[in-house]
């Protein structure tokens, strides 16, 4: 079987982070209130930034570095130095080095 596409593993990561992204029963989240690294997060899951392997790790890893959970071994080398723009610009990485490819 082939691999998922990266829109099924993105609509996944909605659907397993949404509790702690866009918590309903807790009366101090404003799901507009951009300082809040929850909404940013989200915002950033719903666009089309992601879709290699290795942008999906760093955004697990920006998950664990902005929500201070333990954090997996598979990516604790990848938190200290993540950021929003990291994760997009690994993608961008990816899709240049294709194109100089062929």
């Amino acid at each position: 079987f082939p691999p998922p596409s990266y829109l099924y593993i993105q609509k996944h990561m909605r659907w397993i982070l949404r509790d702690t992204l866009q918590p309903e029963n807790d009366p101090s989240f404003d799901k507009l209130d951009y300082s809040d690294w929850r909404v940013k997060l989200w915002s950033f899951l719903v666009r089309p930034y992601l879709r290699t392997t290795e942008q999906f790790r760093l955004f697990v890893a920006l998950y664990v570095q902005l929500s201070v959970c333990e954090m997996p071994e598979s990516v604790r080398n990848l938190v200290k130095d993540v950021t929003f723009g990291s994760v997009k610009k690994a993608g961008k990485r990816k899709r240049e080095l294709a194109a100089l490819r062929h």
